[in-house]
């Protein structure tokens, strides 16, 4: 998560998976390195029926896996325009979601598992006047990291600060 700007009047978040990225760039580069190598190393492979099939289904998994979950998100809070904006742009098209800053009534971490060895999973979510709740994923992966971009976003919200117990 980086905050792109943070006045008075304006708040804006933007994070882009990074490791998402890199790991499918990753394997789809692996699998075509793999692919010469088994050609010419062991090409009787080849003749198998499933290991071009095989290949091939790697490749378009990791680019629909791009496709569709690799969007960078834009969290923008607005106070000149009264509005909160969540823009998820991906390679092939837009989300916009825009309420109204008067909709949202609490921004909290949110508790949304349990793990033993690792602690409670949790995500910033939004909850507006609707009864909707959006969850915002701005990357942050430690519950500190987590609670001190919802006591931002409080502050900018002129709401008192959310403390985890």
């Amino acid at each position: 998560m980086v905050i792109l700007e943070q006045t008075k009047t304006q708040l804006k978040f933007r994070y882009r998976p990074y490791s998402l990225w890199m790991a499918t760039g990753g394997w789809i580069a692996g699998t075509l390195f793999l692919v010469p190598i088994i050609y010419l190393q062991l090409s009787w492979m080849f003749y198998l029926w499933w290991i071009p099939l095989f290949l091939v289904l790697n490749i378009v998994a990791s680019i629909a896996l791009l496709i569709f979950t690799g969007k960078v998100v834009i969290c923008h809070f607005d106070k000149d325009y009264n509005g909160f904006t969540l823009k998820g742009c991906g390679l092939l098209n837009t989300q916009v979601i825009w309420h109204p800053l008067a909709h949202i009534i609490d921004v909290q971490v949110e508790a949304i598992g349990w793990n033993p060895d690792r602690n409670a999973t949790c995500q910033i979510a939004l909850f507006l006047k609707s009864g909707d709740r959006i969850s915002l994923d701005l990357g942050l992966a430690s519950i500190n990291d987590k609670l001190n971009a919802v006591n931002l976003i409080r502050k900018f919200l002129d709401m008192p600060p959310q403390k985890w117990n």
